[in-house]
């Protein structure tokens, strides 16, 4: 049986670490040790929540606070699995995910990642968007134009791969998963567990400004632009990223700004969706406002025969 590495980064957020310890050490899976990165939070809590489980959980403490991608990377280092998970402190897991894309990665050697489908909730609980599908096999190519894999909570990997890639790069701003899994896929596969094993909770104060999207975005475009435009995804990449600044101006009613990004989008690669949110950015606040949440709503609805949040994971993500 292959040995497993959760690794938990945090940082001065005591309300939701205990929470990510017990989702970790609740699964299904036997053979796996927690580690825990407290990344330089001036308030001391994570130490009582590892000396709570001495046998499992190793603590890190960063003297000062260096970044997550720092965190994890320090993670990856003084862990011992065979196979690596990411979890974020405020995010938690089905009990059966660790064992469920174990499976996977052992049932195929080409596979240097598994994933599984999220669902976003508030830290209440409340469900925003449930995922319907997750991508699977040579993302090479794809992965050039946009991160189809998101958050680090979602993912196994193998440790091989990602020392062969050098973990996650500690210069980029933000959105260095997306450069974790450009540079992975360009040498093994993806698979999926196609069911809902990860919950992700959504923070107001995470929307991020619509010039933070551009620059951050672009940074890891810019880092891998000569093999993007090997690829010829330039235009693509670029194009999807003038549509995340054009929506993240709808959200925060900057219209004009908005009509101008999803011009840009709309230029370099036409879609329906961007034209739909080009005319949107005609219209009134009021309406776009109401648009986003009818979409937020419908994202927050699956079929009838889904799954209860609390259920899935306990007593949710606090």
């Amino acid at each position: 049986m292959a040995s497993v590495s959760v690794v938990i980064p945090t940082y001065e957020r005591p309300a939701f670490l205990e929470g990510a310890v017990e989702t970790a050490l609740a699964q299904t899976y036997d053979d796996l040790e927690v580690i825990v990165v407290d990344d330089g939070s001036e308030t001391a809590y994570a130490g009582a929540i590892v000396d709570d489980n001495p046998d499992r959980v190793i603590g890190i403490e960063h003297e000062e606070n260096r970044g997550l991608s720092a965190a994890r990377n320090t993670g990856i280092e003084q862990s011992s699995g065979e196979y690596v998970a990411f979890l974020d402190d405020d995010d938690r897991w089905d009990e059966t995910k660790i064992e469920r894309q174990v499976r996977r990665l052992e049932a195929d050697d080409r596979v240097g990642l598994v994933t599984c489908l999220s669902v976003s909730v508030t830290p209440d609980g409340e469900v925003i968007h449930v995922e319907r599908d997750a991508p699977t096999g040579d993302l090479s190519e794809s992965m050039l134009r946009k991160n189809l894999l998101g958050s680090p909570s979602r993912v196994l990997v193998r440790r091989t791969a990602l020392e062969e890639i050098d973990g996650f790069d500690e210069d980029l701003p933000t959105k260095q998963d997306w450069d974790l899994y450009i540079r992975l896929c360009q040498r093994w596969l993806v698979d999926a567990v196609d069911d809902h094993l990860c919950f992700r909770t959504s923070h107001e104060s995470m929307s991020s400004s619509p010039e933070a999207v551009t620059r951050d975005y672009r940074a890891v475009l810019e880092k891998h632009e000569s093999l993007i435009r090997e690829r010829g995804y330039w235009e693509p990449a670029t194009a999807a990223i003038a549509e995340r600044a054009g929506r993240a101006y709808l959200d925060h009613d900057e219209l004009r700004s908005a009509r101008s990004a999803l011009k840009a989008a709309l230029s370099a690669e036409p879609t329906k969706r961007r034209t739909a949110l080009l005319a949107l950015s005609y219209t009134h606040p009021t309406v776009v406002r109401s648009a986003i949440a009818a979409t937020r709503y419908l994202r927050s609805r699956r079929d009838p025969s889904g799954f209860e949040y609390g259920e899935a994971v306990g007593s949710g993500p606090a």
